[in-house]
């Protein structure tokens, strides 16, 4: 692949973010893949929600709101007490943008009639529909090929 290639690739990662008014990766996503990043790269295996704060420049209490969900998913478990904090509870090898992505912002879905539940009474015959899906599946498995791992060491081939 080419250097223009890869660079329109890292574009796309930075800026994507699949909600109904705007794709632009949101605040809260940055912040969860910017502590999981740092978190993989550290060497400790415990880090406290204040390091992760004050070396990543995001607000404690919102933080704690990103961390809380990221245990919930199961990409992250906690432990309290003095030598408390926040580990991971699988390989960052084994965590991929899209289940952190999942984790933060539910299921990916770029526009309406793409969800599940609901039928567009223009589905048939839509001349837009096939587009979207293609991205909406691209994205998917783009975020699938980068794991927190690969980011942590700013290695990533997609």
């Amino acid at each position: 692949m080419s250097s223009i290639g890869k660079k329109r690739k890292n574009y796309f990662l930075c800026y994507i973010k699949v909600r109904l008014n705007s794709m632009q990766v949101s605040k809260t996503l940055d912040y969860a893949v910017r502590s999981l990043s740092y978190m993989a790269s550290s060497r400790d295996e415990n880090i406290t929600i204040k390091l992760v704060s004050e070396k990543q420049h995001i607000p404690h209490s919102y933080l704690a709101k990103i961390m809380r969900k990221l245990v919930q998913r199961g990409i992250l478990s906690s432990s309290s007490g003095p030598d408390g904090g926040y580990y991971f509870k699988k390989d960052p090898m084994n965590i991929s943008l899209k289940e952190v992505y999942e984790a933060i912002e539910g299921d990916l879905q770029l526009i309406d009639c793409m969800d599940g539940d609901q039928v567009c009474e223009l589905f048939k015959t839509c001349n837009q529909r096939s587009i979207w899906d293609h991205l909406q599946l691209n994205t998917l498995e783009f975020l699938s090929k980068i794991t927190v791992k690969d980011l942590a060491s700013k290695k990533f081939n997609t």
